[in-house]
């Protein structure tokens, strides 16, 4: 930083003071690795010095370190760590010499108990929790209950508290422990990124835990982040085993129907995935969940007939609720509408088949484009020829801008091999489609007959320009090629002509120098 002040002599002097630096000091390597490897002998020497002074640069006391340090099976022959009865005991004789350490955090604010809940340590959490006990054993049973879940309670900074450590990385001890220690009552709120516990052990599908939070809790919360919940994230799953049918127990129809952010119930999700054991259940215990729109006004039908590969999801909802097939979205579209960008057919075949649903074959939208003029705008080149060419869609039905389906395959300028495709799924053969070519002439006059003459005449003469060109070009090379070789037999031919056969004489002692050498030859 400069400053600048007028001194005694009215000049204007400047000096810079420096900013104080900030030290950082660590913790002594000896202490470090003792605490790392649990050996508490070779911490005496410092003895003199309480052992909660010994920190690093994040605040991480010996106990964070031992903790952290435990090695398991999985991680031999890794080193510098310690084995679990040893970092047990470790830890209870450093709390029997210095107690304030149970709940000091560091940087992060994660205290022992955060440490031991995320790597999954249940002997060392069985320790902490021992030796808070001990520290209220001349107190009543409440006022220890108390300090244990004031400790459970204990939020780092990103709002998590042990149990959203041990669900998050499936420690299923640790979990059961945590839970024993609270009351049925007691709520773990969800933390800065939005997730409960409960939501958690849904979202990255452990079962277990799922069963173990609602069995020893009464109400545990169950949000997500986006708005979403438990039951969004169990029916993320195909083989939710028994996610699903147990949150549904335990909470009913009013998680079933409860939206996202973007609209999106359980029932979307399933149908997302095609997720039939969810959707089963979701509609059994409250059908009316079929016909809830989401953001963009997509029912669950409108989710699954465009994104699943097979039509049993499609099937359930239909049997359940039939008339929800003729809910359309914020764009006016039927399911057949979005079946139709779909690589598989299976939503339009189960609509086929269903007599009482072939009205959306010619459902319009509010663009006036039916199923029909949705599949030849899509990039779909072999859909299911008896849905498309059945006798009940119309073929010439006109959307608002006056084009009916085979005009706007026309204007796609696709290779020949792709129209060809798209004019058998379509019309089931290039006959059929001719007939429909022509569309419709919108105003009547010259002018207006030469803006709408056919995309196909119009490619026709383009390609006719093009070959015509091609031509020109090639006649251009091929004269150039001639004039070249007309040249070289000119030359030549011109060289011979007048060349004298034999040559002549040369030489300045011949009698006639220059004569031709062949002079008196009669054949000369």
């Amino acid at each position: 930083m400069i400053v600048a002040e007028i001194g005694f002599s009215g000049v204007l002097c400047c000096f810079a003071l420096r900013a104080p630096q900030l030290v950082v000091t660590g913790m002594d390597p000896i202490i470090y690795e003792a605490a790392a490897k649990g050996k508490l002998e070779d911490l005496k020497k410092y003895i003199s010095d309480p052992l909660d002074g010994f920190l690093t640069v994040n605040k991480n006391t010996i106990l964070h370190i031992c903790i952290s340090s435990i090695l398991v099976e999985e991680e031999f022959p890794a080193t510098g760590g310690t084995d679990p009865a040893s970092a047990a005991k470790f830890v209870k004789d450093v709390l029997d010499e210095c107690p304030s350490l149970l709940l000091k955090a560091n940087t992060e604010d994660d205290t022992p108990l955060h440490v031991a809940a995320r790597y999954g340590h249940a002997s060392i959490v069985k320790v902490l929790f021992e030796h808070q006990k001990s520290q209220h054993q001349d107190f009543e049973c409440g006022q220890v209950g108390e300090a244990i879940k004031e400790m459970i309670g204990k939020l780092n900074k990103e709002r998590d508290t042990a149990l959203h450590e041990a669900v998050r990385h499936n420690h299923i001890e640790v979990v059961k422990q945590l839970l024993m220690e609270v009351d049925r009552e007691f709520s773990f709120g969800a933390n800065v990124a939005g997730e409960t516990p409960l939501y958690l052990a849904a979202e990255t599908h452990f079962p277990d835990l799922v069963s173990e939070i609602l069995k020893k809790l009464k109400s545990p919360a169950y949000d997500g982040p986006l708005g979403r919940t438990a039951l969004h994230a169990a029916a993320f799953w195909k083989h939710d085993e028994g996610m699903t049918k147990n949150i549904l127990v335990r909470y009913g129809r009013d998680l079933c129907k409860q939206a996202d952010q973007n609209g999106w119930t359980p029932l979307h999700m399933a149908a997302y995935m095609d997720n039939i054991e969810a959707t089963e259940l979701l509609l059994k215990c409250d059908r009316e969940v079929a016909y809830m729109k989401d953001a963009k006004g997509r029912t669950a039908l409108h989710i699954a007939a465009r994104c699943n590969s097979t039509n049993i999801v499609t099937e359930e909802i239909i049997s359940m609720c039939p008339d929800c097939c003729e809910v359309v979205d914020n764009e006016g579209r039927n399911a057949l509408h979005l079946a139709m960008h779909s690589l598989w057919p299976n939503a339009a075949i189960t609509i086929q088949h269903n007599s009482s649903l072939r009205n959306l074959l010619n459902q319009k939208d509010n663009d006036g484009n039916t199923p029909l003029h949705h599949y030849c705008n899509s990039n779909l080149f072999d859909y299911e020829k008896r849905v498309l060419n059945s006798p009940r869609v119309d073929k010439m039905a006109f959307n608002k801008k006056n084009q009916n389906a085979s005009q706007i395959l026309k204007s796609r300028n696709l290779p020949f091999d792709d129209l060809e495709h798209k004019v058998l799924c379509t019309f089931g053969g290039l006959e059929n489609y001719r007939l429909h070519c022509n569309g419709r002439v919108v105003e009547v006059g010259y002018d207006e007959i030469e803006k709408e003459k056919p995309q196909l005449e119009v490619d026709r003469l383009h390609k006719r320009e093009i070959r015509r060109k091609q031509k020109m070009e090639q006649e251009d090379k091929a004269a150039q090629a001639h004039l070249v070789v007309a040249a070289l037999i000119t030359t030549v031919t011109f060289d011979a002509g007048i060349t004298m056969p034999g040559g002549f004489i040369g030489g300045d002692d011949h009698r006639h120098p220059g004569s031709a050498v062949l002079r008196k030859s009669a054949a000369f």
